[in-house]
């Protein structure tokens, strides 16, 4: 009698540990990758940039070509910033463009020490699956580092 179904389960479930094990990866490789909204440095266009880059890897699992299209900066009130990034990227397997919007709401009333408060994002992808909403919110706490 053959044992290939036992083999082919195990091959399965080895496959399927390394695809998650490589999200994991991806995921703390990418911490480098976030910047700190209290080390912003002079050039405001470079580090926008890098915190639009750092959400949609966070929101999308496999965006390349990822770059800033515009960016502003808004007053909602007295102590708080609105930072409104719009970026493009390419999707890996499709290679379609698609736009993400995101608004990273940030209480600035220590001139010196920023506070990220929430990240929204939206993309006009039509994936299967929504984007990653927890991984997107759990940038807050590296981007308050």
């Amino acid at each position: 009698m053959k044992r290939t179904l036992p083999l082919g389960a195990a091959l399965f479930a080895v496959m399927a540990l390394l695809a998650a094990g490589s999200g994991q990866l991806a995921a703390y490789a990418a911490d480098d990758d976030v910047p700190s909204f209290n080390n912003r440095g002079d050039d405001e266009k470079a580090f926008v940039a890098k915190v639009g880059k750092a959400i949609v890897k966070a929101a999308r699992t496999a965006p390349v070509k990822v770059e800033l299209d515009t960016y502003k900066f808004e007053d909602p009130k007295k102590g708080r910033k609105d930072l409104k990034i719009n970026m493009t990227w390419q999707g890996a397997i499709t290679k379609k463009k698609f736009i993400s919007n995101v608004v990273v709401r940030i209480d600035v009333s220590d001139e010196k020490k920023w506070e990220v408060l929430n990240v929204d994002y939206k993309d006009d992808s039509i994936s299967i699956s929504k984007y990653r909403a927890a991984e997107v919110q759990a940038l807050i706490k590296r981007f308050n580092r």
